[in-house]
This record gives C-alpha cells, sequence and structure tokens, in this order.
C-alpha cells in the first residue's frame, strides 16, 4: 500500500467510519484499548494494521502498520529496515523531521516510524494534529 500523506494508505482513508475500516481489511479485528483515557482500536492480525479512532470512537485519525504488512512512502518500504538507513531516506524525505526517543516524526508527511531494535517495527499513517499533545508536552518541558 502506497501512502498518500494526509489522505490514506492504500484504500485505507484518514476520517473513514468504523464500519468502513472493518470492511475495507475484510478480516474481524481484535479491538483493545492503548491507554485507559483512549478510544477502542482495532487491530487486523492477520494484514499486521492498526486502525486508532478519534475520541467519537467511531472515525479514524490513524493507522499504524507492522509486518507482515507491506506499505510504502515515496516507493519507500520502511519497515523492518535498520535505524541509521531508515533515518538517512528519511530526512531526505523531510529535512526537518523529529526525532523522539525511539520514533521519528514527519509533520509534513504525516507519517512517523517506531523503532524497536534499531529497526523499524511499524509505520504510522496519521491526521493534521494528531501529535498536538506530544508537541504540547515537550514545549513545556523546554520552558523549564
Amino acid at each position: 500500500m502506497e501512502i498518500i500523506p494526509y489522505t490514506s494508505a492504500g484504500p485505507l482513508r484518514i476520517n473513514m467510519r468504523k464500519e468502513e475500516v472493518r470492511e475495507v481489511m475484510n478480516e474481524p479485528p481484535i479491538e483493545f484499548v492503548r491507554d485507559e483515557d483512549e478510544p477502542t482500536s482495532d487491530h487486523f492480525v492477520k494484514s499486521g494494521v492498526f486502525s486508532y479512532y478519534k475520541e467519537d470512537e467511531e472515525t479514524n485519525n490513524a493507522y499504524e502498520f507492522t509486518a507482515p504488512a507491506e506499505v510504502t512512502c515515496k516507493g519507500i518500504s520502511f519497515l523492518n529496515m535498520r535505524e541509521r538507513k531508515a533515518k538517512k531516506l528519511f530526512k531526505k524525505l523531510d529535512p526537518d523531521f523529529v526525532d523522539f526517543e525511539e520514533t521519528f516524526i514527519s509533520l509534513e508527511h504525516r507519517i512517523s516510524l517506531f523503532f524497536m531494535d534499531h529497526k523499524v517495527e511499524t509505520v504510522l499513517v496519521f491526521e493534521r494534529n494528531y501529535y498536538d499533545d506530544l508537541f504540547e508536552e515537550l514545549k513545556k518541558l523546554d520552558e523549564i
């Protein structure tokens, strides 16, 4: 699936209704809650796709891909790529990307990479303002 920034990853569009996501995925999801204060999410295990929902619990705001999913951005498949190579390629996509702990975040392309053991474990495609709370907290820490 090719990521189209701000819009989609293959047939999975940002801001789809939960029932539309489930129809496109065509497999039963495992529902789970990431954090106590967050809405229920879907994990499509066979496909390696997570779908995250807004507070209304019905409208999607992000997709996260892990093996065995096949997702690309500008033709680049980041999943399972070594961190050093991923950073070099990611920097070409967005020279202003944010390097935060084990995550690279591109606000320009609305994607992020999460690393585990120095390899890309997941690729997240998200809507505008998805990381606002995180950046607000970081800003507060800088002011201390």
